[in-house]
């Protein structure tokens, strides 16, 4: 018995030593398998990989806007217990000199590292993490019922009537409706801000949020977020060579897929 308890004190050992010695590095690791993915979200083109810099730095942004906690949700996700003030100095409207603001810290910056929208240890399809609620909500460990998405997310819009309707989404467990609620977790249609109406026809259908949909057209509904972006790039799909689209869309045809992407 004891030489059992030994062996697998041992063996305890070697496990905890190999955990040490090379550690989960958060969007590094992936892309020893997944390199295509890796370079596209790495990208500079890409917006989710954006340094602390080009995010806490912008002077355009930063005087008409002061910077809070609340940015790193999205911006850095994982950092958010650090706080805003440990990454860019002064935090307010001014800067020091006039202007200009100091990011501190740069090397703790994450961005929008893979593990935000893929949990590893996750036996889900794709390994969707499941960042459920809007992160200006309560988090939720569990996907979030379409009824509890935004309003601009459940309406439909007929571009001939201008009639908007409610539309519920059949497929709760299918990849693009998870990866939908994903997306909303930042890029929330309800947070229009400052947005300008948006008027077509002579109809104005109000404020639209910039980041995200908002009501999307009828011949497009059921449509999500990865029909039409690329997950890893966020290009956008030609209608015309893509195969899902090429059934209504061909040669130069295109269509109207949301209010605030028309």
């Amino acid at each position: 018995m004891k030489k059992i308890l030994l062996v697998l004190a041992v063996i305890a050992t070697v496990v905890s030593c190999k955990k040490e010695e090379n550690p989960h590095v958060a969007n590094a690791d992936c892309g020893s398998c997944h390199t295509t993915e890796q370079s596209q979200w790495a990208s500079q083109a890409n917006l989710h990989a954006l340094s602390a810099t080009d995010v806490l730095a912008n002077a355009d942004h930063n005087t008409e806007e002061l910077l809070i906690d609340d940015c790193l949700k999205c911006h850095s996700t994982f950092q958010f217990p650090l706080g805003v003030a440990h990454f860019i100095s002064p935090v307010d409207q001014i800067g020091s000199p006039a202007g200009t603001w100091t990011v501190k810290n740069a090397g703790d910056w994450k961005a929008t590292n893979c593990e935000v929208c893929h949990d590893p240890t996750s036996t889900n399809t794709l390994k969707l993490a499941k960042y459920g609620s809007l992160l200006d909500g309560n988090w939720s460990a569990g996907y979030i019922k379409i009824s509890e998405l935004p309003n601009a997310y459940q309406k439909i819009l007929s571009l001939s009537t201008g009639i908007i309707t409610t539309y519920t989404y059949p497929d709760q467990t299918d990849p693009a409706v998870q990866a939908t609620k994903l997306c909303l977790s930042c890029h929330d249609p309800a947070d229009r801000g400052e947005e300008p109406e948006v008027i077509i026809d002579s109809i104005n259908y109000g404020p639209q949020g910039g980041d995200s949909r908002s009501y999307v057209a009828e011949n497009h509904k059921g449509f999500n977020c990865t029909d039409c972006h690329t997950p890893h790039s966020f290009e956008h799909v030609n209608p015309t060579t893509t195969t899902a689209c090429m059934s209504c869309h061909t040669g130069s045809k295109t269509g109207k897929v949301h209010i605030n992407h028309m």
